[in-house]
């Protein structure tokens, strides 16, 4: 990878997980405002469990945009690890070529059911679920590009190893 993707991965990775971290601390404040409201004084806001849930959305897309980027998701690599060179780079390609796919579908489908539910309010937030099914296309989006940078070294990679070995 470049120094200026890089660099561009790292401010998106620290971007990512402050963003992340900011989410569960506000998730955390309003549950607990919620929880001792009630237990409490009495009382109860009927705003929150929608925007803790919108939150929880939010938080759980860009994490998973976040896993991808960091290559940490859950992966069953019992197969993949026995392949020699040239066919364990041919399944890393496909792999890369797989999640882009999966990136484009969710970016694509992620968007039309937003729309659809720009329409439709949260009951005590009074604002559009839509801005909660936001995560799906936003969180495709950083997938397919960190896939694009992926399927981008692998071929760089690929075509570095060919070099040497013609040399």
């Amino acid at each position: 990878m470049s120094g200026r993707a890089t660099r561009g991965f790292a401010a998106l990775e620290r971007g990512l997980s402050g963003a992340i971290g900011l989410l569960l601390v506000a998730i955390f404040c309003l549950n607990l405002y919620q929880v001792g409201g009630r237990y409490l004084l009495g009382v109860g806001a009927v705003w929150i469990p929608d925007l803790t849930r919108l939150l929880f959305i939010w938080m759980v897309f860009l994490g998973t945009a976040l896993v991808h980027q960091r290559k940490r998701h859950l992966v069953i690599d019992y197969l993949f690890a026995r392949l020699a060179g040239g066919y364990r780079r041919a399944a890393e390609t496909a792999i890369h070529c797989g999640m882009l796919t999966l990136a484009v579908v969710l970016l694509v489908m992620g968007w039309r059911i937003m729309r659809i539910r720009m329409d439709i309010p949260y009951t005590g937030l009074e604002i559009p679920t839509g801005y909660a099914y936001l995560a799906v296309p936003v969180a495709a989006a950083l997938i397919g590009l960190v896939s694009l940078v992926n399927l981008r070294d692998a071929a760089r990679g690929a075509n570095r190893r060919e070099r040497e070995d013609m040399s």
